[in-house]
Formats: structure tokens, sequence, C-alpha cells
């Protein structure tokens, strides 16, 4: 994993005031400063800028690391926390973290990959909680994958344009869900996934199949030894951004090099 830390933003905000900004600097979790009322780099907005600095964990050997999702949901988060202000987001990144801002923002936005416009999505920490308050698991070697495909199989079934979510892991479909609707609130029924965990009131992590227990373990590594998966949540971008989403996709990021400020824009 490369690990660039979060870059100063100083040249960026110098650069916005030439540009005729007033940047105000800002403190606690929040961007590194606003900028208002001044020349937008392409005039990709009119609306203050959320300037946001990026530390990055973004590849291994040109690729993606598990960090990367935790940089995926870094960026729409930091969108939408600007959207629901009003305002647009200006990323600050070293070059390499930049390239996969740019990547990530551009074609289905926020997602792996679009096909027809059934997305793959990225996944992020967050377990799936189902309606029993346990959580989904798989049996499985590797990672997993929720992807939207098409309803049925067959020359019709691309015409009707229904679409479902699946869980695949190993190649294979281990669970299927009618949306990404059906992970918001209450969550899946427990029957949806082949397996679920609990922690019990002896602190350790209960499996179940479908209707028996299958073992306890110590914790979340010990059940990956025996090949039991916790899902991870998607990354469904618009459970994240749920308010002026115009203004999400309205970002910049720049990058400095050498002191020159270079913007690239939505």
């Amino acid at each position: 994993m490369v690990y660039t830390p979060r870059p100063d933003p100083g040249p960026v905000l110098a650069d916005l005031r030439d540009r005729g900004f007033e940047v105000t600097p800002l403190s606690g979790d929040g961007p590194a400063a606003v900028a208002v009322d001044g020349s937008a780099p392409d005039a990709v907005t009119d609306r203050p800028l959320a300037v946001e600095p990026l530390a990055g964990r973004d590849s291994v050997g040109g690729r993606p690391s598990p960090g990367g999702d935790t940089l995926a949901l870094t960026v729409v988060a930091r969108l939408a926390a600007a959207a629901k202000n009003g305002q647009a987001t200006l990323f600050v990144a070293a070059p390499e973290t930049a390239a996969t801002v740019r990547s990530l923002l551009t074609g289905p936005f926020c997602c792996r990959a679009s096909t027809d416009g059934r997305r793959t999505f990225h996944s992020i920490p967050d377990r799936i909680m189902l309606t029993d308050d346990s959580y989904a698991c798989v049996r499985a070697d590797g990672g997993v994958t929720w992807r939207e495909e098409p309803v049925g199989s067959g020359p019709g079934a691309d015409e009707a344009g229904d679409t479902r979510l699946v869980c695949e892991a190993d190649g294979t479909v281990r669970a299927a869900l009618d949306s990404v609707e059906s992970l918001r609130c209450p969550g899946p029924d427990p029957g949806a996934f082949p397996y679920r965990y609990r922690r019990g009131d002896d602190k350790r992590m209960h499996v179940h199949g479908r209707d028996r227990e299958l073992g306890a373990f110590t914790g979340v590594a010990a059940m990956k030894t025996r090949g039991y998966r916790p899902v991870p949540l998607p990354l469904v971008p618009e459970h994240h951004v749920r308010e002026n989403a115009h203004l999400a996709r309205a970002w910049t990021v720049a990058t400095v090099t050498d002191g020159s400020v270079r913007y690239d824009t939505a």
C-alpha cells in the first residue's frame, strides 16, 4: 500500500485568492477552508467551494489496494457533506491520489464499473445488519463483490429493465436482493444470506446457517480462518449523497507540482 499524507492546502488557497475568491480557513473535522465569490477553474460552478485535502491509500504497484475503497468512502462522504451545505467540493491531493479520485468520479460516479446502466460497487467497512440484528456472512476464500444485474435470463431479460442486486464471491452468486433499496433500514431478511453471525453473551462470534448454529469463534479473524467472511456494505452513491446531488457532481481536483496548481474539473 502506498500512503500519501494529507497535503498542505496553502498553495491552492493562495491561488484561489489570486482568482478573486474570499477564502475562510476552518478547523475541525470539516473542510480546510471555504472559498466564495471568485472565478472557479473552468467555471464548473459558481457555488462556494469546500476545500478538502485528501490523504491517500490508493495503490499497490498500480493496482487498487484495500484502502482504495476507504478512499472512495471518504470522497463520497465529503462530497455529500459539501452538497448538503450548498457547496461544491475542491479536493487537494498528491498526483497519484488525485488520479485515483478522478477515476472514481468520472464514468460511473463513485462506482467500480457500469455496464448497460447496471453498476458494480465499491465495498466499505460497514457490515450488513439483518432484521434479526445479526450480520450477513458467506463462505468464501476471496473478497466479496456487489453488482447489479438483469432479473432473469435469456433474450428478453434486458428488455424488461428490471435489476436485482447480487453478492458474489469466488465467482459465484451467494445472495440476491431485489435492489439497492433492500439495504436500507430495516435491512434484508436473514433468509437472504446463507450464513449470519452475532456476538453472544459469551463475547464469541456465533455463526448460523439457515436453521442451526455452525460454530462459535473468538472473533472475525477466527471466523475467516474457517472460511466465514462478513459481508461488507456496498457503497451506493445515492445512499450517501441525499441532497443537492448536482453539487456533488460539480467537483474539482487540485494538485500542486513545483509550486504550480493544476485543476481538473467534472
